[in-house]
C-alpha cells in the first residue's frame, strides 16, 4: 500500500509537471506571435510565409492570426519535417495554410506572393544564402517585411557551425553585420533590430527588413 501511495505521489507529481511544461510553451509562443504580429504588422487578410518552419507550431499559430482570408505559406526542406507539419495542420483544422517543400537555395515560393516572411532560428542554417535571400526578395511583395530572428555565434562558443554553412559565420549563429550586407545586396532595406523573446539562454534578436515599394527607399516605421 505505501509503495502504490508513493507511485500514486509520484505520477500526480510527473503529470503536474508536465502540464506546467506545457503550459509555459504554450505561454512563450504566445508571446512570440504577438510579438510577430506587431513587427509584421500582421492582420487578418495577409500572406504571410513561415521559412524553414520545422514543426509548424508557429505557422499554424500565425495563420490562425490572419484568418479566415489571409494565407500562410509554410516551408521546409526535410520530408519528416513536412510530414509533421501536415499532419498539425490536419489535426489543428487549419484551412489557410499551405505546405512547401523548399531547397537549400530556394524557398519555392510563388513570385510576389507575400506580404511578409519570417526566419525564425533557420538563417544560421542557409548553405546559400545568396541564392536564398533572392529567393526571399522575389516571393515578398512590393512594401512587404522580412523578420529574421536569430542569434550571434558569440551566444554559442565553441560550437561549430551548422555543415555547409559560409565560412565567414565565425561559429554557430548568424553575425547582424552579415545578415544586412547579404539582405541589402538581395534589395533589401534594414529598418531596426531588436531583442526577441525566445525561451532559454541565448539571447536571440530579430532584424527587420522591407523590400522597397519602388526604385526610390519607401518609409516602414520600426517595430513598437
Amino acid at each position: 500500500m505505501v509503495r502504490k501511495a508513493h507511485f500514486r505521489r509520484f505520477a500526480a507529481t510527473l503529470l503536474a509537471s508536465v502540464l506546467l511544461a506545457f503550459s509555459l510553451m504554450a505561454q512563450s509562443t504566445d508571446s512570440e506571435i504577438d510579438r510577430l504580429t506587431q513587427v509584421l504588422d500582421l492582420k487578418p487578410g495577409v500572406a504571410v510565409a513561415d521559412v524553414g518552419a520545422g514543426s509548424g507550431e508557429l505557422s499554424i499559430s500565425v495563420a490562425k492570426r490572419v484568418a479566415p482570408n489571409g494565407t500562410v505559406y509554410s516551408t521546409e526542406i526535410e520530408p519528416k519535417k513536412l510530414d509533421k507539419i501536415r499532419q498539425a495542420v490536419q489535426k489543428a483544422g487549419i484551412h489557410n495554410l499551405v505546405v512547401i517543400a523548399g531547397a537549400n537555395n530556394d524557398t519555392r515560393l510563388p513570385p510576389n506572393c507575400c506580404d511578409a516572411i519570417f526566419l525564425r532560428r533557420v538563417y544560421h542554417h542557409l548553405t546559400d544564402p545568396v541564392d536564398m535571400d533572392r529567393s526571399l526578395y522575389l516571393a515578398m511583395r512590393p512594401g512587404g517585411r522580412l523578420a529574421i530572428i536569430d542569434f550571434e555565434p558569440s551566444q554559442r562558443p565553441g560550437e561549430p557551425p551548422p555543415p555547409g554553412v559560409p565560412a565567414n559565420r565565425g561559429g554557430h549563429g548568424a553575425p547582424k553585420p552579415i545578415v544586412t550586407r547579404e539582405l541589402t545586396q538581395a534589395g533589401f532595406v534594414p529598418v531596426a533590430t531588436t531583442d526577441w523573446p525566445v525561451s532559454g539562454d541565448v539571447k536571440h534578436f530579430c532584424m527587420l527588413f522591407k523590400k522597397p515599394r519602388s526604385p526610390a527607399t519607401a518609409t516602414v516605421s520600426p517595430p513598437p
